[in-house]
């Protein structure tokens, strides 16, 4: 299987965040206009940027949130080629670096300090989860519970269901956790922290897992499709761990892919889950197959800052540095 460039467009800046809103790719660069592009490469619609810089769009069939330094929340509903601008939103002072769907796509959770927002799809307030010890690093929506997220902060993990005033669930490690996704059939929690470690939290056994030994701090991980692999990048390798079991990666060891030179940047995997995509920081982008095996491999100029594989598996978004977005395909 041999992938290929499709085309390549350039944005305005760094390349923030990709996310795909049905057929159309919302493109997300660090400052300026926010894009909507086809599959061809052409632009569909332009949304204005927020102030000194953006953040992390969400995007899912036909809905799209934009946020940033300006504290705002927009909301737009894309109807084929035809946008409809919701009302926009203010949270106060601050940087809103990203926000993130439900999986029914009917609510959205956007950080600010110390809090976490919930709003519904019409932009009505629908819950806040305050009083986290640390700004709120990172949140992932349970993807087989709309009303269930996790968050992390300095202290590690917490799972929420938005309304009540405390979490149903806590890990509490003593360091600070940077990024947190929660497995596709919601077993499990993994935090990447500062330190560079990993915490895997099986949320069926109340059970937590330090997994330690890695280059620097994990900068991406993602759960295959399936939920029975988690692939982190922490440096230059990329460690695949297996999640099955009763016992998942505990007394395991990991499949090591040492395909990059330079520190991975970002994961995807594909829906399907035989592909697993990853970009370092000098610009290498590698494809590889469920066992490890690498496909092809391309060199860009820049680092790869992030990826997105279109609904169908059809495509992968490729965003770097740079500014530029490319689209490959098998």
């Amino acid at each position: 299987m041999g992938f290929k460039k499709l085309w390549g467009l350039e944005a305005s800046d760094h390349i923030l965040a990709l996310a795909w809103c049905g057929d159309a790719l919302v493109v997300t660069p660090s400052t300026g206009i926010i894009l909507l592009i086809d599959e061809e490469g052409k632009a569909v619609a332009e949304f204005a940027g927020h102030g000194l810089g953006n953040g992390a769009s969400a995007a899912g069939a036909g809905v799209l949130a934009t946020c940033g330094f300006d504290g705002r929340v927009r909301w737009y509903e894309i109807r084929g080629s035809r946008v409809i601008s919701a009302p926009e939103i203010s949270l106060g002072k601050g940087w809103i670096e990203r926000a993130r769907l439900s999986p029914d796509s009917n609510r959205l959770a956007v950080g600010l300090g110390k809090t976490l927002f919930i709003l519904s799809r019409n932009g009505d307030f629908t819950a806040s989860l305050p009083n986290h010890k640390t700004s709120v690093a990172d949140f992932a929506w349970n993807p087989r519970n709309s009303l269930e997220i996790a968050t992390a902060c300095g202290g590690g993990a917490q799972m929420w269901r938005p309304g009540d005033a405390e979490p149903f669930a806590r890990f509490d490690w003593g360091g600070a956790s940077l990024l947190v996704t929660w497995s596709p059939d919601g077993r499990w929690v993994a935090t990447a922290d500062q330190t560079p470690s990993v915490h895997l939290y099986d949320l069926t056994r109340d059970y937590p897992l330090h997994i330690q030994g890695y280059e620097t701090k994990v900068r991406a991980m993602d759960f295959s499709p399936d939920a029975l692999r988690l692939a982190t990048g922490g440096g230059t390798t990329i460690t695949l761990w297996n999640c099955a079991g009763t016992t998942g990666p505990e007394a395991t060891v990991p499949d090591e892919l040492k395909f990059h030179k330079a520190d991975v940047e970002t994961l995807a995997w594909s829906p399907t889950g035989e592909i697993l995509a990853s970009g370092d920081n000098a610009g290498r982008l590698v494809f590889s197959d469920a066992k490890g095996r690498p496909l092809s491999a391309f060199e860009d100029a820049k680092a790869i800052s992030a990826l997105a594989w279109s609904p169908d598996g059809k495509y992968l978004a490729v965003g770097d540095a740079g500014g530029r977005v490319m689209l490959f395909s098998d």
